[in-house]
């Protein structure tokens, strides 16, 4: 084996020169995005949260109480983190180290499957696009998927020729894999399954038994995959709060999102962190940087689709098709809000679209007008990030890195100090030296999955009637006269601030304000239905929690940071 790769880099010494450059390449802009990131945002806490459990199985069980993903990432992120610890750097060169092999597999995968262009072309964007190299830096799975799905939608094809068993082996593993990395993979196995069947049942009748026979042990390495989303949609339409309904709202304009982040330097979302603000990309057309830095780049991408779609490829039908329905499949489930929907989300087919623009932009005739089409797709991608204010490269993410600076020179935490946070109290803890973490703290994954989480807010009786028909009357009629909930009064005061002694400190911190201040500020006004009912919540939670504070506590002191991102109020026992 060694000799026969030693023979082969012999024999196609540009080659191997070539994608090894881009490789390194895409190296250095991952490393440059790196250097520039900032701290962990909060989806990025959870992976560190995750990760950090003493033992993998505590890993896979924290993960199954607390969010919605597959654990595979998380897995490897905590074996990462054994090693080389549990810093921001080496998290997200964790991320880097799972997704750089898509650069040299696009080349040898799709040289294999399509021709030596469609490789280095999708090489090159892989290496370069702004989409793909934050989501190879970030601390989460989105990069390790671009990887999973290129290799299982190659598998899938090369499967389809003869069954022969070292792709049939190569499809079972790495579909697998992804299947326990990205939790909507199912409808994409779905697919896959549908049109291999009919593709052997109109073309290769003698191959389809043995083909549904290979694709039921897939089957059955997704049924807990299933399960697991069948209860997780269960839970979230009965509980108080639906993930999709109360935190993502849809609209057709992320099609032009998901076309801007696929094919340009334009990535809005990332840039802000905002969620459910979409561009409409024909409205900004009169902008004569938008029209050729973003929507030319984007003509040219859906140019060499079209082509590809015309080329009369077997293969590339088969290679694309299953991501195309799977795409067309979640825009309508999102639509009806049976599930969320952002662009990160269609990172299973971001991979496969990409090869297809390659594939088309490869089949140009005259071969030089591929590569003057190529190296301008290229350059107006690389030069819009010159005249662009913020782009991946110089963003600075800051949310909580800042926390331990102030805790520090600020409010200076003692050993024995009780803290508060009322939203994702465990994963904030991250950025607090010191100081004993109250128990008690809720954020989305918890409201989802775990009502026993709401039972120091909610009495444990009427948990089992509360849902999301009635919280809302119950929380605004029969609380809005300024009381906190009683029980709520009764637990904080009787299990904690009573028993605090004099000069203890007690403090709260209200991390994300953004959710929280503006529903305080209508709290009693019935606009509060138009807010997600997160918010009200987490308002409420707030609110009261203060109140009670107030009561028993002298105020010490109150820090809200520039950029309002979080507010921290210190009391302590007279």
């Amino acid at each position: 084996m060694k000799e026969k790769v030693l023979n082969y880099i012999k024999e196609n010494k540009f080659e191997v020169i070539l994608i090894s450059s881009i490789t390194i390449l895409a190296l250095i802009l991952r490393l440059l995005v790196i250097k520039n990131y900032g701290d962990l945002w909060l989806d990025e806490l959870y992976s560190w949260y995750f990760a950090k459990q003493k033992f993998v199985f505590g890993t896979i069980w924290e993960l199954l109480k607390q969010d919605l993903h597959m654990p595979l990432y998380f897995i490897i992120l905590h074996f990462w983190t054994k090693i080389f610890g549990q810093s921001d750097t080496s998290m997200h060169l964790c991320t880097v180290f799972v997704t750089l092999p898509l650069i040299p597999l696009a080349y040898y995968l799709m040289k294999n499957l399509f021709n030596k262009n469609t490789g280095y072309f999708a090489a090159i964007i892989f290496a370069i696009n702004t989409f793909c190299i934050y989501y190879s830096v970030e601390v989460r799975f989105y990069g390790l998927v671009f990887v999973l799905a290129l290799a299982s939608a190659f598998y899938f094809v090369k499967m389809l020729e003869n069954l022969d068993k070292k792709y049939v082996l190569g499809f079972i593993i790495s579909h697998s894999l992804l299947l326990y990395t990205f939790s909507a993979t199912p409808l994409l196995t779905l697919f896959y399954g549908l049109i291999g069947g009919f593709y052997l049942l109109k073309f290769k009748k003698d191959l389809l038994k043995a083909y549904c026979q290979k694709f039921l042990i897939l089957i059955g390495i997704a049924v807990p995959v299933v399960i697991f989303n069948l209860c997780n949609i269960i839970i979230m339409h009965s509980n108080l709060c639906s993930f999709q309904k109360d935190i993502y709202s849809f609209n057709w304009n992320v099609i032009f999102d998901i076309l801007e982040n696929y094919f340009t330097s334009q990535n809005f979302q990332i840039y802000t962190g905002a969620l459910n603000i979409y561009t409409n990309m024909f409205e900004l057309m009169h902008d004569g940087t938008y029209l050729i830095f973003v929507f030319l780049p984007v003509f040219i991408g859906l140019g060499g689709i079209l082509k590809s779609l015309f080329s009369k490829n077997e293969k590339l039908y088969l290679f694309l098709l299953p991501s195309v329905l799977f795409l067309l499949s979640v825009l309508l489930l999102a639509s009806i809000g049976a599930m969320s929907l952002l662009t990160k989300y269609t990172a299973i087919i971001y991979p496969i679209i990409i090869v297809t623009a390659s594939f088309g932009l490869s089949q140009f005739n005259l071969k030089p007008l591929a590569y003057i089409i190529f190296v301008l797709f290229i350059g107006l991608n690389i030069s819009f990030l010159q005249i662009q204010p913020m782009n991946v490269y110089n963003l600075h993410r800051i949310e909580l890195g800042g926390l331990t600076k102030v805790m520090d020179e600020i409010i200076k935490p003692q050993k024995d100090d009780l803290f508060l946070i009322p939203y994702s109290g465990n994963k904030v803890m991250r950025y607090i030296p010191q100081g004993n973490l109250i128990h008690f703290y809720m954020d989305d994954g918890l409201l989802l999955k775990d009502k026993k989480s709401l039972t120091t807010y909610f009495d444990k009786e009427f948990i089992k009637y509360l849902d999301r028909g009635n919280v809302f009357t119950y929380m605004y009629d029969d609380i809005s006269g300024n009381k906190p909930f009683i029980l709520y009064h009764i637990i904080l005061k009787d299990n904690f601030l009573s028993k605090m002694k004099k000069g203890q400190r007690f403090i709260v911190v209200s991390y994300r304000n953004g959710f929280i201040e503006p529903t305080l500020k209508s709290f009693y006004s019935k606009e509060i239905k138009a807010n997600n009912m997160f918010s009200f919540l987490m308002a409420k939670v707030m609110r009261d929690t203060l109140m009670i504070a107030n009561i028993y506590l002298k105020p010490i002191t109150t820090y809200t940071d520039k950029n309002n991102l979080y507010t921290i109020f210190v009391y302590e026992k007279q």
